[in-house]
């Protein structure tokens, strides 16, 4: 009779099944079980319908009026109040049916539950290790501490949880074992995991999908050929709604160690972020492969995608100095050494008392500098010269508090302050700087070089051979012409000029010029000879003399002496 009330309560027909509900009563008047099935008749709903949680409290209270020590009543009423949800009077009634019967595990797993979806751990593991102690091959209540442990990122005690469920559970399902296969990749146990994998797969060959665990394993095992093989293997045969991000991020791993086309683990990295944009990140990995095979604009470009989701300054820092070098190195974009100035100025913006972004910036400007040699005819452009010292003196200021960690870019920084003041004619502080080069690298041949014009001294050619030691400057000079008495700053200003004292040629450093010396006061003859870029061909010899690098000083003692530019 009951069972057919509750049909019709499922059917929605209410009334009916309360006429059948008032006949079971009358002829059960003292009949506690009657009484419940009533009650639990109002818990059952159709989908979409929520159940009558007020009737099926009345009902039960009027069963608990029978007997208030009925377990099974005092655990249904307890349920509808878990449902309701009222935690706590589902707890109390929890708790009296734990009493009347304590070696029931059931009560302390309700009891649980109700204090899980109150959120009260402690209280939660307490009395979900009640019912396992109760009865140590539960199985729902193994299987349920596993999961909450599980999502709570619990891993080790949600490991050790999942192996007492899948050894010594009297109900082992085949989900259980995929819990624990799970667990042991993400504690690192790969053995176990490997070996549980298999042992499923011989179960049901349709969980095929587990093989990726098997596959991140070899990853973090090193075993790069055996894991990429197994997901190659996993990719041609699961569905692609079973595909995760992960599995393209460990198969673009695998491709990058087995030294496979990195334009290939790249499109991998690239399918990781379309499907799971909270792995942003991924555009770092994309870019240092660019990087690495010296693709530096498409580095450049993954860089800035990749700083514009970053906030913390370290990290900002450390990306923009990357991005700086990938521009600085890009030259496919005729605006590369811009870009990579803004890039290092972004550093000297956040950690303004660090060198390394007034160094590159620095390095950065001073391609940026006007091309002196290479316009003669432009006399303004000498005026314009020195965008980069502002930045190579802020460097030179934190980064001579630390000479020996700094000394490469302070060699470069002195360089190009002593060659800025020799083109600006200021003697003095040329030789400041060319002082504090040489007394962090004695034998720099710029500074030694540059030291030898401006104390008014040339260095004498190679030797001829089969001639002796040849020198077209004279032997003895008297000491008040030691110091250059013209500078000649342009080509122009210096071609085909005749001599009587000593001269001083400076030209930018940018650039290099061929010069043919000749020790008459004619012109020198044209010579077919062959002159390397960067070179002075000997008029009598035919030898090819080394000129200076940046910038190109030249400075003859010898009285008379015609010289002739050469393009």
């Amino acid at each position: 009779m009951i069972a057919s009330g509750r049909i019709l309560l499922l059917q929605g027909k209410t009334a009916e099944a309360d006429e059948i509900f008032k006949k079971a009563k009358k002829y059960a008047k003292k009949d506690i079980t009657a009484k419940r099935l009533i009650g639990e008749s109002f818990l059952y709903n159709v989908p979409g319908v929520k159940p009558n949680f007020t009737r099926a409290e009345l009902e039960l209270k009027e069963a608990m009026d029978i007997s208030a020590k009925d377990f099974a009543t005092l655990m249904v009423l307890a349920y509808c109040y878990k449902e309701i949800p009222n935690g706590g009077l589902a707890a109390l009634h929890y708790e009296y049916a734990a009493n009347i019967e304590p070696t029931n595990p059931l009560p302390q797993l309700m009891l649980a539950k109700v204090y899980r979806a109150a959120k009260i751990t402690e209280k939660f593991l307490n009395y979900v290790d009640k019912a396992i102690a109760i009865k140590p091959d539960y199985s729902e209540a193994m299987r349920y501490k596993a999961e909450f442990l599980y999502f709570e990122s619990k891993w080790e005690m949600a490991t050790e949880t999942a192996k007492n469920l899948v050894n010594k559970g009297a109900e082992v399902t085949i989900e259980d074992e995929m819990l624990l296969a799970n667990l042991l990749y993400i504690t690192k146990d790969c053995a176990g995991c490997s070996a549980l994998v298999e042992k499923i797969l011989k179960k049901d060959p349709s969980k095929n999908y587990l093989r990726r665990l098997q596959a991140y394993c070899d990853y973090d095992s090193g075993k790069y050929p055996e894991g990429l093989r197994i997901l190659e293997d996993f990719f041609k045969q699961v569905a692609p709604d079973k595909v995760l991000p992960s599995d393209y991020d460990y198969l673009a791993k695998l491709q990058i160690k087995t030294g496979r086309d990195t334009s290939v683990a790249i499109r991998n990295f690239r399918k990781v972020i379309e499907l799971d944009s909270s792995k942003w990140a991924l555009h770092e990995d994309i870019a240092k492969l660019y990087y690495n095979s010296k693709n530096f604009c498409s580095a450049a470009v993954s860089y800035q995608t990749y700083i514009d989701s970053l906030t913390e300054t370290q990290a900002l820092v450390n990306a923009n100095y990357v991005l700086g070098l990938c521009h600085y190195y890009c030259q496919g974009d005729s605006l590369h050494f811009e870009k990579a100035e803004r890039a290092f100025a972004k550093i000297t913006e956040l950690v303004p008392d660090a060198g390394l972004g007034w160094a590159w910036r620095a390095k950065s400007m001073s391609k940026l500098e006007p091309d002196i040699a290479g316009n003669p005819e432009d006399t303004t452009l000498l005026a314009a010269f020195g965008k980069a010292k502002e930045f190579f003196d802020r460097f030179v200021a934190i980064g001579e508090g630390d000479p020996v960690k700094n000394k490469k870019d302070l060699i470069t920084s002195y360089e190009y302050l002593a060659s800025y003041y020799f083109l600006k004619k200021d003697d003095a502080n040329s030789r400041v700087n060319l002082d504090k080069l040489l007394a962090i690298d004695p034998e720099n041949e710029t500074g030694k070089e540059i030291l030898k014009f401006l104390m008014g001294e040339t260095p004498a050619p190679p030797p001829i051979k089969g001639k002796g030691n040849s020198r077209i400057v004279a032997d003895a000079v008297p000491a008040s012409q030691k110091k250059p008495q013209a500078r000649f700053d342009s080509p122009a200003a210096f071609h085909s000029t005749q001599v009587g004292f000593p001269v001083c040629c400076t030209l930018p450093f940018q650039s290099v010029s061929v010069f043919v010396f000749s020790a008459t006061r004619t012109a020198p003859a044209k010579r077919s000879a062959r002159v390397p870029d960067g070179h002075l061909l000997h008029p009598a010899s035919s030898v090819a003399w080394p000129i200076l690098p940046a910038p190109l000083l030249f400075h003859s003692r010898r009285p008379g002496l015609s010289v002739r530019q050469f393009r």
